[in-house]
């Protein structure tokens, strides 16, 4: 989970007459988002730090690890399916296989077993698993208390 910032923008107010917020996960390039109320922020967390994430896939790159959390701010984590997929490319990244070579290991095409780290292209559960495997892991879910992914209703001022 990642540590997110959601702030009242009150230079944005007095330039159009609406109070914005903006959130900014301060651990990932282009992590950020913005709304005109608390709640359009909240629905957009997730799909933004999906997609700030996913830029690193496109670019060959690790995932930053996220920092500890500062008062404040609220914790978001990626859907369950993303993630997996998120841990196939650190896994083929922390072992240097290729596309190509994952997909000799599990008599896939390239072309299908790239498309498994493809956000916008959600695999399916078993061919995640199929290719975590094949890299010597596996999957594991847990919950954990529903308070702490909760987004802040009070946020704070940003002059």
């Amino acid at each position: 989970m990642y540590p997110c910032t959601i702030e009242r923008d009150e230079e944005e107010a007095a330039a159009t007459g609406r109070t914005c917020y903006l959130a900014v996960f301060p651990d990932v390039h282009a992590g950020h988002t913005g709304g005109w109320s608390v709640e359009e922020v909240n629905g957009h967390l997730r799909d933004c730090l999906e997609t700030a994430l996913s830029f690193c896939i496109d670019d060959g790159e690790r995932f930053p690890a996220p920092s500890d959390p500062e008062p404040g701010q609220v914790l978001v984590s990626v859907s369950p399916a993303v993630a997996s997929q998120f841990a196939l490319h650190e896994a083929m990244l922390a072992q240097d296989v290729t596309a190509a070579e994952l997909a000799g290991r599990i008599g896939m095409r390239p072309s299908h077993a790239k498309r498994l780290t493809d956000i916008y292209r959600p695999a399916k559960p078993e061919q995640v698993e199929r290719a975590l495997a094949a890299l010597g892991l596996q999957m594991i879910s847990e919950a954990a208390p529903l308070e702490q992914w909760a987004p802040s209703e009070e946020p704070a001022t940003v002059a």
